[in-house]
C-alpha cells in the first residue's frame, strides 16, 4: 500500500514538471496590439538629376618658329589676329589671302587694295609713328627687312616683328607662302601661288623658242632719268622672262646710272618708264633720242609701279612686258 502510495506522488511530480515545459512547446499566444491613428505630414522630395560634360581643356596653339627675311629667328607664339603692316607689298599680300580683316593698322605706302586705305596709317618704316602702333595693339608688325630702327624699336616695346626681303619672282611666290603660314592662310597661299605660276609659266612658254636676235633690247628708266635695273633686280628678271633683253643686264651694280650717249648707242627696241618718272613725251623729247630705234618705232610705254615690285600683281607685270616686246605673240 505504502509503495503504491509511492509511486503515485512520483508519478505526480514528473506531471508537475512536464506540464510547464509541454506549455512552452505550444502556439504563441497573439498579443494584443491597440492601433492608434497618427497623422504623418507628408513630405515630397525632389531630386534633381544634373549632367555634368567635361569639356577637355583646349590643347595649347604650337609657337612657329622661322628664319625671317632679314635673318633673324622670329618665334610667333600664336596665329595673329591683329597685324600692322609696314611693308607695301606685305599689306596686299594679307589682303590677296582673304587676311585683310586681321590688318589694324598700315605704313603710309599702303595704298591697295583700296580699302586698305581706311585703315589707321603710322607712318612708314623710316618714319614710324611708334605710339600709334603701340596703341592698336598688335600681335604681329610686318616689316620690310630694311626697316632695321624701326624693327629693333619695336621689338624693345615687346612686339612681335617679322621682316620680308623678296629679293626675286621666286622670292615673291616664298613670302606669299610664308605670310599665309604665319596667318593660318596656307591653303588661301598656296592656291594664289598656283595661279600666278600658271600664267609665269604661260609666258615663259610662249618666249622660250624665241631666239635671241629676234629679243628686243629694252632700257627700263626708274624716277630718276637715266637711272636704271640692272643684275639681281626684278625687272631685270621680268624683262628677261617675258622675252626681252635689258641693256643694263650686264652692270656691275643693281641700279646703275647710264648715260645718254650710252643709251642712244645701244637703240633699245623698246623704252618702259616706271609711274612717276619722265612722261612718255619727255621721254620722246630728249635730245638725239629721235634716232633710238624705241622712240622712231613709238614702243615707248609707262608701267604702274605696283607692277614691278614684290607683291601678288607681279604676273600682270610680267604679261604687260610680254605684250610690249612680243605683241605678235598676246
Amino acid at each position: 500500500m505504502r509503495k503504491r502510495i509511492a509511486n503515485l506522488l512520483v508519478t505526480l511530480m514528473i506531471v508537475g514538471l512536464l506540464v510547464p515545459l509541454l506549455a512552452g512547446c505550444g502556439p504563441t499566444p497573439t498579443p494584443i496590439v491597440e492601433k492608434v491613428e497618427v497623422p504623418v505630414e507628408q513630405t515630397v522630395v525632389v531630386t534633381r538629376e544634373v549632367m555634368i560634360t567635361a569639356t577637355p581643356a583646349p590643347t595649347p596653339e604650337p609657337a612657329l618658329t622661322i628664319i625671317d627675311g632679314a635673318g633673324r629667328v622670329v618665334t610667333i607664339p600664336k596665329t595673329p589676329q591683329r597685324i600692322v603692316s609696314i611693308a607695301s607689298a606685305a599689306t596686299e599680300t594679307l589682303y590677296a589671302i582673304g587676311c585683310g580683316d586681321e590688318i589694324v593698322g598700315r605704313d603710309k605706302y599702303s595704298d591697295y587694295p583700296p580699302e586698305v586705305q581706311e585703315k589707321p596709317s603710322v607712318g612708314s618704316g623710316s618714319q614710324l609713328d611708334v605710339e600709334a602702333v603701340l596703341g592698336l595693339e598688335p600681335d604681329l608688325v610686318i616689316a620690310w627687312w630694311f626697316s632695321r630702327e624701326a624693327i629693333s624699336t619695336l621689338e624693345d616695346k615687346g612686339l612681335t616683328v617679322l621682316a620680308i626681303n623678296p629679293r626675286s619672282v621666286d622670292g615673291v611666290l616664298d613670302t606669299i607662302r610664308t605670310l599665309g603660314l604665319v596667318t593660318g592662310h596656307l591653303e588661301e597661299a598656296e592656291s594664289l601661288i598656283a595661279e600666278m605660276q600658271a600664267r609665269i609659266d604661260e609666258v615663259k612658254a610662249g618666249v622660250k623658242d624665241i631666239p635671241k636676235e629676234d629679243r628686243p633690247l629694252v632700257y627700263y628708266e626708274l624716277t630718276t632719268p637715266m637711272k636704271t635695273t640692272g643684275p639681281g633686280t626684278f625687272t631685270n628678271e621680268l624683262i628677261f622672262m617675258a622675252g626681252g633683253i635689258n641693256i643694263a643686264a650686264d652692270e656691275p651694280v643693281r641700279y646703275p646710272i647710264l648715260s645718254e650717249e650710252y643709251i642712244i648707242e645701244r637703240n633699245p627696241d623698246v623704252i618702259v618708264i616706271v609711274s612717276g618718272g619722265a612722261s612718255v613725251d619727255e621721254v620722246k623729247g630728249r635730245a638725239g633720242w629721235q634716232n633710238i630705234k624705241a622712240v622712231q618705232d613709238d614702243r615707248v610705254y609707262t608701267i604702274d609701279t605696283h607692277l614691278v615690285t614684290s607683291n601678288p600683281r607681279i604676273v600682270q607685270g610680267l604679261e604687260q612686258f610680254a605684250r610690249w616686246f612680243h605683241p605678235e605673240l598676246w
